[in-house]
């Protein structure tokens, strides 16, 4: 009986890797911690409003930025904004790390 050998066009999975984790020398309580977003992606307002309730029980101050564009005429606003935000913050999460 002939048979047929199926080539599945996907490349191998890679080695699966880790990203390195930071800490915060005292701990997150007294932290002024900075979450960023974006208004293009909606469902992490979600993730974030939970990250936040979190956070604040455990003593944090959250300090959420919510980014403009990063291009064109708003573009340089919103590279301010993050200048000046990241020297408020103690630590900041910009996005899943995905």
């Amino acid at each position: 009986m002939p048979s047929v050998r199926v080539l599945v066009p996907t490349p191998p999975p890679e080695a699966e890797t880790t990203s390195a984790t930071y800490r915060l020398p005292a701990g997150v309580r007294g932290a002024k911690v900075g979450l960023r977003l974006d208004s293009a992606w909606r469902s992490y307002e979600i993730v974030v409003g939970v990250w936040q309730r979190m956070l604040v029980a455990d003593g944090a101050e959250v300090l959420p930025l919510v980014t403009g564009e990063r291009a064109g005429p708003t573009a340089e606003r919103t590279r301010a904004d993050l200048e000046e935000w990241s020297r408020l913050v103690d630590c900041g999460v910009i996005g899943l790390g995905n």
